[in-house]
């Protein structure tokens, strides 16, 4: 069994998430067990999961596993289910209610906003119009934590519940002599004993140790952990008192600097990780490119092995091929978060020069933002007076539709590991255009075969390069027919061997014991 590790798993995902759900459906493929696992808490988590198309029996949750509530047939609690006190003065507040007694609020009922009005929360207040406490629906249909608050509007308290009604978990939050956060988490009765916990890291070690010996959840043979979040799961991880085999998942740029791989500064997400590289069994890179991994790290005697992220499945490799003429003309795209590593702005100020030269050129953006950065692209699309060209369109599920349309990809990023959305466009026959970076882009653009690498920071050598492609349709037709047969090379069963590396590696070790 291998488990991969993420901190929490958002209806929004990143690459990284999009990452373990195909690898998730590869080992399923070729039936070799796994499962996600997440530690962070929401009410919505398996809504999000379902939405993912990651059932129940392929998760797990730090949460839900004290909860008792990892598999929980769900129900339908509705303001009928609600005992309230028919005395209390009812008020409708769009689709929710307002109780009241004496004048006072009481009571707030949160509705779905959905058929049937299924309850999100109930909000408790005293007869000063303070907030007492929350009680939060899990989506599935019982009440699973109750916040405390303080007279202050701050939650002190966080009580998780089992589907029972069982006080099983609860979350203190505290300060320490400085004034700084310092959270507990007090685990109650679990096997017969009450156990604290100093923070959410401490509990997560706790927690991995149950679960790599629960048979229940990981079967009978060897165990192995993929972390694929090493800064958030990472501390937890190699502080686990049960030693099993533990991967380190690199999904990006493990430098800062690629021009100096023995002395960058190392990219935050992977210093503390790469700081204990003797800890770890293995690293795992996604690119031959970073194979330079070993300049630095190979006198540490840690295994570096070689595995895409992305995988095409069959299913998309023998769908018939999209006829190019079919594709919308002068359609561009880019598939990716907006954020400053990966330059939208770059695009956006080549623009101009394309609509120059292809004035019915239309460039659409898909992809939510971090930090607010969408304002600021927006702003340049107002100051090069290009609106009527570019359009935002935020996070889309159906993003195969979007490759389809489209006739040009575009990824000027500074810095990646290996773009899940190159390998996705290329195999639905879409040429792309990116910057020639540490690492990725040219593992999967074959210049001049399938697309075109530029160099990073070159504004007008981007816009030459679209120009040369949209002004030529007959060589963007043969780009699209040679995108389609380059993408087996991520293929499932050429992605699964590389995965059989580890899984051999977790049962060496496990037979070495």
């Amino acid at each position: 069994m291998l488990f991969f590790l993420n901190d929490g798993i958002q209806e929004n995902k990143s690459g990284i998430e999009h990452a373990q759900m195909k690898r998730l459906q590869l080992f399923k493929q070729f039936k070799q067990p796994a499962k996600i696992v997440t530690r962070q808490y929401s009410n919505e988590l398996h809504l999000v999961t379902k939405h993912a198309g990651i059932a129940d029996e392929d998760f797990v949750n730090l949460f839900d596993y004290f909860q008792n509530a990892r598999i929980v047939p769900p129900k339908d609690v509705t303001i009928r289910d609600i005992q309230i006190d028919p005395h209390w003065r009812r008020q409708a507040d769009g689709i929710n209610y307002s109780y009241s007694k004496n004048g006072h609020r009481i009571l707030y009922v949160r509705r779905r906003n959905d058929a049937k009005k299924r309850i999100i929360n109930l909000q408790y207040f005293d007869h000063f119009g303070k907030l007492l406490n929350v009680k939060w629906y899990d989506v599935r249909g019982f009440i699973s934590v109750e916040q405390v608050y303080d007279w202050q509007g701050n939650i002190t308290t966080e009580n998780y519940f089992a589907p029972d009604g069982k006080l099983v978990l609860q979350l203190a939050h505290m300060k320490d002599k400085r004034g700084r956060k310092a959270d507990t988490y007090h685990l109650f009765n679990y096997q017969g004993r009450d156990f604290q916990f100093a923070g959410l890291d401490e509990l997560t070690s706790f927690f991995l140790d149950q679960l790599v010996t629960d048979q229940k959840n990981c079967g009978a043979g060897p165990v192995g952990l993929i972390v694929d979040r090493v800064y958030e799961t990472g501390w937890s991880v190699l502080h686990m008192k049960q030693r099993v085999p533990r991967y380190m998942q690199l999904h990006n740029d493990h430098v800062n600097n690629n021009d100096d791989i023995l002395h960058s500064t190392l990219n935050y997400n992977y210093e503390w990780g790469l700081h204990h590289i003797k800890d770890w069994d293995g690293v795992i890179a996604l690119t031959p490119q970073q194979d330079d991994l070993k300049a630095r790290f190979a006198k540490y005697g840690v295994p570096i092995f070689r595995i895409p992220g992305p995988i095409v499945p069959n299913a998309v490799l023998n769908k018939p091929h999209v006829p190019f003429a079919k594709r919308i003309k002068n359609q561009v795209v880019m598939v990716a978060r907006l954020s400053p590593e990966k330059q939208q702005d770059q695009l956006l100020k080549a623009w101009p020069q394309v609509l120059a030269s292809v004035p019915e050129a239309k460039l659409d953006f898909w992809g939510y933002a971090n930090n607010h950065f969408d304002q600021q692209l927006k702003k340049i699309v107002a100051a090069e007076k290009i609106g009527h060209s570019v359009t935002f369109h935020g996070y889309t599920t159906d993003v195969n539709a979007v490759y389809e349309d489209a006739q040009l990809l575009i990824l000027p990023s500074r810095v990646e590991g290996l773009p899940l959305s190159l390998v996705e466009a290329q195999s639905h026959g879409l040429p792309i255009i990116a910057n020639d970076i540490k690492y990725g882009p040219a593992d999967v653009v074959i210049a001049g075969q399938d697309g075109l690498l530029t160099k990073n920071g070159d504004i007008d050598g981007l816009a030459r390069a679209i120009i040369s492609l949209l002004t030529d349709q007959e060589r963007l037709a043969q780009m699209s027919a040679h995108a389609y047969a380059d993408s087996r090379r991520y293929s499932a069963a050429n992605v699964m061997k590389r995965w059989q590396e580890i899984i051999d590696d977790v049962n060496e070790r496990e037979a070495q014991k």
